[in-house]
């Protein structure tokens, strides 16, 4: 019992010693600081600390970056792009070792048909190598394979570097988007918290509407320092993925903006990707492969041990060519209609703020005309917020899927 405080047999005895009325009157104010007091803890906004900047900043000479700077940087330098060097490197390596192959095949061929008849005949059973045999066969095709797949996945290996490049940018956009409008609810919150004290100076407010905005100004501070370590931590990985220091001053000067997708014919765009793709030509290559060898054994019997494994080994690549023609097919035709549906999303997006902005504005006029309640201008002002994340977000998706839809109707994505 606090100093001063009436124990409470004395101040039941009070009560009843006054009317029927009274106890009445003063049983409700004890009920109202009860509610108020005792299931509410009471901390002042103006004491609350603002969402911290981390114990770290972002130094160095600032670097101003366009998504295009971006892309060109990622593409032309990095551990990324070497190593997609290396597996070019790699493809043309194995065409030029089956064209001196080849070369080889051809060079013996002619050597042994320069001999004589007797030198010939003194070799004996020596097996003279033959671009019908089936390793001569298997060299043309490796030769030929490597030759058009070579540019193909390098082409799809940069593609892969750029599709992660704008993922990251994007990434780095959106978070800064997000911490922008969850400052900015900070501030709304704060001026709604400061007309409600004066309105409660005025009588025209309850303390329980003083307690409610303050509450809300408290969470919008924690959500804005909680944005705050998501954007920083966003910074970092952006910097890494883009080969510079980790707290590199980087400032990128593109916004988040819609694209304008090409024209897109959808037959058109089905055919390059199965005519172009790097991992169709791969299937295309196995199951071809897989048939030279099956070929090669079917003077063999078709019980025997050889025969059937060649076969199964042609038929298993054979279905999966075939499969990867459907895959390819089908990925693209989705990604078709997702695009029409993700641009819906960023018009109905784009419709949804702007009526829950207008929403917001009207329940403020409502407010201050004592029409609607507190918690009602705190919803709208919350939806008006969210619908603004949202257009962004829309945003980010659509363009997305549209660059990735132009890699992957091209040589595709490795």
């Amino acid at each position: 019992m606090r100093a001063g405080e009436s124990p409470p047999h004395i101040l039941y005895m009070t009560l009843k010693n006054k009317g029927e009325k009274d106890m009445k009157k003063a049983l409700s104010f004890i009920l109202v600081l009860t509610l108020v007091f005792g299931s509410t803890s009471v901390i002042f906004a103006d004491s609350a600390q603002t969402a911290s900047s981390p114990a770290f900043t972002f130094s160095g000479e600032e670097i101003k970056l366009s998504l295009d700077e971006a892309i060109e940087r990622m593409t032309t330098t990095g551990p990324a792009f070497e190593s997609v060097m290396l597996t070019k490197d790699g493809n043309d390596a194995a065409a030029r070792g089956q064209f001196e192959a080849i070369k080889a095949i051809e060079e013996a061929r002619d050597q042994y048909k320069a001999l004589t008849p007797e030198q010939q005949a003194a070799l004996g059973g020596v097996s003279v190598p033959s671009l019908n045999s089936l390793t001569g066969k298997q060299a043309t095709l490796a030769k030929e394979y490597y030759k058009n797949y070579s540019p193909i996945a390098y082409e799809a290996g940069i593609n892969g570097i750029k599709n992660q490049t704008i993922q990251a940018y994007y990434g780095l956009l959106m978070s800064q988007e997000n911490y922008r409008i969850a400052s900015e609810s900070t501030d709304i919150k704060k001026t709604l918290l400061d007309n409600t004290k004066k309105k409660f100076d005025l009588g025209v407010a309850s303390k329980m509407d003083v307690l409610q905005a303050e509450n809300a100004y408290l969470s919008a501070q924690q959500a804005e320092a909680e944005a705050l370590t998501s954007l920083t931590t966003v910074r970092m990985q952006t910097n890494m993925a883009l080969n510079y220091d980790t707290l590199q001053n980087l400032t990128l000067t593109d916004s988040l903006t819609l694209v304008t997708a090409p024209s897109i014919d959808l037959d058109s765009a089905i055919e390059s990707a199965l005519t172009n793709r790097a991992d169709v030509m791969q299937a295309k290559y196995n199951m071809d492969n897989a048939e030279l060898e099956f070929n090669s054994v079917k003077a063999y019997p078709k019980n025997s041990a050889t025969y059937m494994g060649a076969q199964a080994s042609f038929q298993g690549q054979k279905l999966a060519y075939d499969t990867k023609l459907t895959s390819v097919e089908i990925e693209i035709r989705q990604a078709y209609m997702e695009l029409e549906d993700l641009k819906k999303a960023v018009d109905v997006a784009q419709s949804t703020y702007e009526n829950a902005k207008e929403a917001a504005r009207l329940t403020q006029l409502q407010y201050d005309t004592g029409m609607c309640t507190l918690t009602d201008l705190q919803t709208a002002q919350n939806n008006s917020s969210a619908a603004q994340l949202g257009v962004y977000s829309a945003i980010t998706n659509y363009d997305l899927a549209v660059y990735s839809f132009e890699y992957n109707s091209k040589a595709g994505i490795l």
